[in-house]
């Protein structure tokens, strides 16, 4: 692998710059509590529905590295028959994640790329866990398409991020103000569905469900196959 942390993207360097360069700080993101307090308590069940959108044997690519045990468990899902290739644009983040896998999941590959280059290889799913609220609006709609494009014909890409919570939430406005001040790209997801971020919709079938009073969201996009093209169902939405 020869990406290096000079090619980061700007606007990720200079918001999240320590996250691809230090140590000590992506450790700490990294611990299960950590996760599980910064979601709310919803990290476990974020990551259970995601894995309900897959199966063992299956090959599969995420998109960015993810902090906690989701890919420990998403890994352990698809099973040693399975396929799991990890893609991120810092070599830092996943020398961090090959250390943490160890040789436990050879099934694991690594692309060190962005993610807004499709890698075509038929995969039966995509995963973009918590990565839209950290990129700009551009890039949102720029991973999306490389994602469907990275998906056969009856594949899914599925979407584990942010949504706009519900007025009484409690922690509605401390996470607004969290956001405005360090996350800058995510509070779009409150604003806008993700399915606008794609141009032709019409070529997939979706899916979404409400998380936490919608604090969170699951976008489940799946690829039409060729006899259904001309079909046209109204989105479904769930709220959980």
């Amino acid at each position: 692998m020869t990406t290096t942390t000079k090619r980061i993207p700007l606007y990720l360097k200079e918001i999240y710059g320590d996250f691809y360069t230090n140590e000590n700080l992506y450790a700490f993101f990294d611990k299960p509590w950590v996760n599980f307090i910064l979601t709310c308590g919803f990290s476990s069940k974020l990551t259970k529905a995601l894995l309900k959108e897959l199966k063992p044997g299956q090959k599969v690519l995420q998109l960015g590295c993810t902090f906690g045990n989701q890919i420990f468990e998403t890994a352990t899902l698809l099973g040693k028959k399975g396929k799991l290739d990890i893609l991120d644009v810092s070599s830092l983040q996943i020398k961090r994640c090959k250390f943490k896998i160890g040789r436990s999941f050879p099934q694991v590959g690594f692309i060190c790329q962005n993610a807004n280059t499709a890698v075509k290889n038929n995969y039966d799913a995509v995963i973009l866990y918590g990565l839209l609220h950290e990129v700009p609006h551009v890039q949102k709609a720029k991973i999306l398409q490389a994602a469907l494009d990275s998906i056969k014909e009856g594949g899914k890409v599925v979407i584990i991020d942010y949504h706009k919570p519900k007025i009484w939430h409690p922690f509605r406005w401390p996470v607004k103000l969290f956001n405005r001040l360090y996350q800058p790209f995510a509070e779009v997801l409150w604003d806008r569905d993700i399915d606008t971020f794609v141009k032709d919709k019409s070529k997939y079938f979706w899916r979404k469900t409400q998380y936490d009073a919608g604090m969170y969201q699951k976008v489940v996009i799946e690829k039409k196959k060729s006899g259904e093209l001309t079909q046209t169902p109204a989105p479904q939405s769930y709220k959980i």
